[in-house]
């Protein structure tokens, strides 16, 4: 846990949200439902409901035919910050996090990026188990410094979001992580959620071994080719490759054979770049890497800052090879892919959470090649967040039929709206609750009455709170949505709590 005991204190000691602050009454869920997605209540007081289409401008489209759809990829990038892209960060650099150089810590993701849907102002939570519940599953996470909602596997708790929505589609569905699965018992959480195939780190070592000739001594001496949290991210996501290259080949085949198709729906995540960036494989360490000292020269967590830019660049580095290797062998024009962080990192801090936005946003892109038109090179400058992304690929792929049951609070991001009237929620536990909209953050507490307000662009390291000057009738507008920003994580955590997310009402256990 990244958290002070004075932190840790201040949760515990504040009072619980009450029932009647969750649930209320009369249709006020509605504030969390984007007016571009068309859909159908069950009832009062709860998010459960089924998504019947999407409506509304197209900011960008996607070039999708129902005879031949396309394989979605998501990836999680381990620690992966807004600030470590030269192009999300863009040219201006308001709060000079590149020092005045035109340096890049992350080439590849850029390249990518340009050829995408850049999304520069996502936010998330933290650490990596809450990012599949945002991810996956369009909940603000579960409100808790000590877990997660999928804390214990979860395996009875009914839930409904990308997996569910791929299989009812008729895709396969593979999760593939270089790290172990028994943390957090994603062993358990994952195959009993919509994933019919799971590979973690003690698989990738077995078919690397197989695959690649890499000896079992090697993963931790010698060559290095594994670190504490699992497979590095050379070997993870070159089988990753191999799985896409396959299935795709079995896909043509199948087609040609007047077969359906059966396209896949994977989700990978990396871990090379997790904390405390020490371990790297041999060949990468006596490698020469980009001179980043300008970045933490000087700085009172140097070798820290060192090491985390280094592995973000290796990270990259990897990343860039598999996206290349995809395009050049054609899997890359028949799948749409998401790259983004799982949570953000500040080695600059020695708490890491304390630098709030360093933590909470993160890099993000939707790849797919060839099907973007002139929405290609697109940047999406209004505030998203990791539950955006259940509605954008709904919308994208298209619902199955009859519709798409879910409980999430997310938008299709590929409609148009007004830049910086809607809000999203990104929380960490161990520090603050936060609302972000358009390029102001606010930050705020469970219960007491302390709020600070942060302008993201210009004021990164958060060091001039706005609130104070704004007239009253702004403070207010503020505080109303603190309010809702408690009701909906609250609701969440209830419903984690007592197995309803997916029921109208909740008998209390």
């Amino acid at each position: 846990m990244n958290a002070t005991l004075n932190e840790l204190l201040g949760h515990a000691l504040q009072p619980g949200t009450t029932f009647s602050i969750v649930e209320g009454g009369g249709r006020w869920v509605e504030t969390f439902i984007h007016p571009t997605e068309k859909h159908e209540l069950f009832g009062k007081g709860s998010l459960y409901r089924r998504t019947t289409g999407f409506q509304g401008e197209l900011a960008f489209d996607v070039g999708i035919t129902n005879d031949n759809p396309p394989n979605v990829l998501i990836i999680g990038v381990e620690s992966f910050r807004y600030e470590d892209s030269h192009y999300l960060v863009g040219e201006k650099d308001p709060s000079n996090l590149f020092k005045g150089t035109n340096i890049t810590i992350t080439p590849n993701f850029d390249k990518w990026a340009k050829r995408g849907v850049a999304l520069r102002n996502i936010w998330s939570s933290s650490p990596t188990s809450r990012s599949l519940e945002s991810l996956l599953f369009a909940q603000i996470p579960y409100d808790s410094t000590v877990k997660t909602g999928i804390t214990g596997g979860r395996k009875n708790t009914k839930l409904s979001g990308l997996p569910q929505l791929f299989k009812q589609k008729g895709y396969e569905t593979f999760f593939t992580t270089g790290c172990p699965t028994r943390f957090e018992n994603w062993d358990v959480f994952l195959p009993a959620h919509g994933y019919e195939t799971v590979w973690d780190s003690q698989d990738m070592m077995k078919m690397a071994e197989r695959d690649y000739s890499i000896n079992h001594s090697d993963w931790h001496a010698g060559a290095k080719r594994g670190l504490k949290w699992g497979v590095h991210d050379d070997i993870n996501l070159q089988l990753l490759g191999d799985l896409l290259v396959n299935k795709t080949s079995e896909q043509s085949r199948r087609v040609a054979n007047g077969e359906p198709k059966k396209p896949m729906f994977a989700t990978h995540y990396t871990i090379s770049s997790h904390a405390p960036f020490e371990e790297r494989p041999t060949w990468y360490a006596n490698a020469e890497k980009p001179d980043f000292s300008f970045l933490y020269k000087g700085e009172k967590q140097a070798g820290m800052i060192k090491n985390y830019l280094e592995m973000r660049y290796f990270a990259d580095m990897e990343l860039g090879k598999f996206m290349d290797r995809m395009e050049k062998v054609g899997v890359l024009n028949d799948t749409i892919v998401v790259i983004v962080g799982d949570h953000g990192q500040a080695p600059e801090a020695e708490i890491t959470n304390t630098h709030e936005e360093s933590v909470t946003r993160v890099a993000g892109a939707i790849i797919a090649e060839g099907r973007l038109g002139n929405a290609t090179g697109m940047v999406i400058e209004d505030a998203v967040e990791q539950y955006d992304i259940l509605n954008t690929l709904a919308d994208i792929t298209g619902l199955p039929e009859g519709g798409f049951v879910q409980n999430g609070v997310g938008r299709s991001l590929k409609r148009k709206v007004p830049f910086g009237e809607r809000v999203v929620f990104s929380n960490d536990p161990s520090r603050k609750m936060s609302i972000v909209r358009g390029h102001q953050r606010l930050r705020y507490d469970q219960v007491t009455a302390s709020m600070m307000l942060h302008d993201t662009e210009a004021d990164y390291a958060m060091t001039r709170d706005l609130f104070p000057g704004l007239t009253a009738e702004k403070q207010v507008e503020w505080e109303n949505w603190r309010d809702y920003g408690r009701r909906v994580t609250a609701y969440y955590t209830k419903r984690w709590d007592e197995n309803c997310l997916l029921s109208v009402s909740c008998t209390g256990n």
